[in-house]
């Protein structure tokens, strides 16, 4: 709708300096005055009120039948089309409204879209609509596919030489995985797992993480240290996760016969980032965190638990109200020399 509002005000404002210019002040054409008058901010708002409607309808629609999960070609098509429905739309309804007051110029656009070269310039402009659309869905789905953050960082090159973060990782790895997949064979395997990821990524956004890779059947996600240390997104996605198998079981029991369950890992600390390669880019963190991190992860079947997290890691949080901490103590990791102290992290039942 403010796009829309510029649009008008932008119109005005070139206008009114074109008849300024050429010395015509006299409005002697009712297309000339109706579009050089404030009655183009009444339809710009009216217009992005619809569209702006239509666009919420057009995104729950598109959660509704898990447009996101197609491939990248179909979303941007299909959502590209939707837009522009969404678009014609508006404007029908818009000038159904506005044809009633005295001040639209009715014979004047009547004769205008009988002339070839508006003809001409109609078509133009709507090809040029329709590629701004298809070319900004391209975008955004881009940026969906590659993560924001990843996405800006290899447009401003931030990592083409090795800098050292303060980084949170979280592992999180599908439990009793090979009986799984004996039970379901590859291809139906296969397909639980990209559901269960599907589930991951509608969580990412929300809480501000960075997917930085999918190894089998295990997912794991990364934040700056100082983006969680108050809100702890990392452990409130996992127990959003959690919460999101339990709503969708059925589907789940239904479907392949089991309801996934997720253990996970995490520890934080300084690791070195870098851009690697030329042809297949990717943004690479290497250090003892990240290897930490997928160590604690395994402990979890051998303690019953489902998230264990780095005492290191526990101990830089702020207060973590809602959550049950039981330390299990010192344990020597497998490859490292020096003990870690490892603790449990349960999400506190609501009364």
């Amino acid at each position: 709708m403010v796009f829309m509002q510029l649009s008008a005000l932008f119109t005005r404002a070139f206008l009114n300096g074109l008849l300024e210019i050429t010395s015509i002040t006299k409005f002697n054409n009712p297309l000339v005055y109706y579009l050089t008058s404030p009655f183009q901010q009444l339809e710009a708002i009216i217009f992005g009120l619809f569209f702006g409607v239509l666009f919420i309808a057009i995104h729950e629609l598109s959660e509704k039948i898990n447009l996101n999960t197609k491939n990248f070609g179909r979303i941007i098509f299909f959502k590209s089309v939707m837009y522009l429905i969404g678009f014609a739309l508006s404007a029908v309804l818009v000038y159904s409204i506005v044809g009633n007051f005295s001040i639209f110029p009715k014979e004047s656009i009547k004769e205008l879209i009988h002339l070839k070269s508006f003809q001409s310039l109609f078509f133009i402009g709507l090809s040029i609509l329709a590629g701004q659309t298809f070319l900004l869905n391209f975008i955004v789905q881009a940026i969906v596919k590659f993560g924001q953050n990843n996405l800006l960082n290899f447009l401003t090159g931030k990592y083409r030489a090795p800098i050292v973060e303060d980084r949170v990782f979280l592992f999180i790895d599908l439990k009793s995985s090979t009986t799984i997949a004996e039970q379901l064979g590859s291809i139906k395997y296969s397909r639980l797992i990209k559901s269960c990821f599907d589930e991951v990524n509608k969580l990412v956004d929300k809480y501000k993480a960075d997917i930085y890779q999918y190894v089998g059947d295990e997912v794991v996600l990364t934040w700056r240290t100082d983006k969680v240390i108050k809100n702890h997104n990392h452990l409130k996605l996992y127990y959003a996760l959690q919460e999101a198998f339990e709503k969708r079981s059925r589907y789940y029991q239904k479907k392949y016969g089991v309801v996934p369950e997720f253990k996970a890992g995490v520890h934080g600390g300084l690791v070195t980032v870098t851009e690697i390669g030329n042809i297949k880019r990717d943004i690479a963190y290497h250090g003892d965190v990240l290897n930490t991190a997928s160590r604690i992860q395994g402990l979890c079947n051998e303690h019953n638990e489902s998230l264990l997290t780095s005492g290191e890691l526990l101990a830089r949080l702020e207060s973590i109200n809602g959550y049950q901490v039981r330390h299990i103590g010192e344990i020597t990791l497998k490859g490292k020399t020096n003990a870690v102290a490892v603790s449990a992290v349960r999400k506190l039942e609501r009364a």
